[in-house]
């Protein structure tokens, strides 16, 4: 193997360990958001039960009750959609640092065993002169 090509093939062992962090810094960005649009989920069906529940028309304290859920949850709902929106520009810069790292890291891989096959080419060249 060429100096080269061995040379390569360390900056490509560091640019996998870089991306595997990568990788787990974005896979724990994104479990967090989709946990948020869980809970989001949540939310928005138990607004949408509360005020798809029947109440009888002569019980004002139903209504009241009814009322402050709503008011409760939709203020809740509020929370955790601008939440969740102020994660999502860094779950984005997560991914694309992801990206960038592990393209990275294949390209490097694949310009070692370019490196390695062209060697290899010259040396049966050499020897078939």
């Amino acid at each position: 193997m060429t100096r080269g090509a061995e040379r390569l093939g360390q900056l490509a062992r560091i640019a996998r360990v870089k991306a595997d962090g990568e990788l787990r810094a974005y896979s724990a960005r994104r479990a967090q958001a989709e946990a948020m649009q869980r809970q989001l989920d949540a939310v928005r069906a138990e607004l949408a039960q509360a005020i798809a529940a029947p109440t009888a028309p002569d019980a004002p304290a139903q209504w009241r009750q009814t009322a402050a859920l709503v008011g409760y949850r939709s203020e809740q709902l509020r929370q955790a959609e601008t939440a969740l929106a102020r994660i999502r520009p860094g779950l984005e810069a997560a991914r694309q640092a992801a990206v960038r790292a592990f393209g990275r890291s294949e390209a490097l891989s694949q310009l070692q065993a370019l490196t390695r096959a062209q060697a290899q080419l010259d040396r049966q060249r050499r020897e078939d002169r």
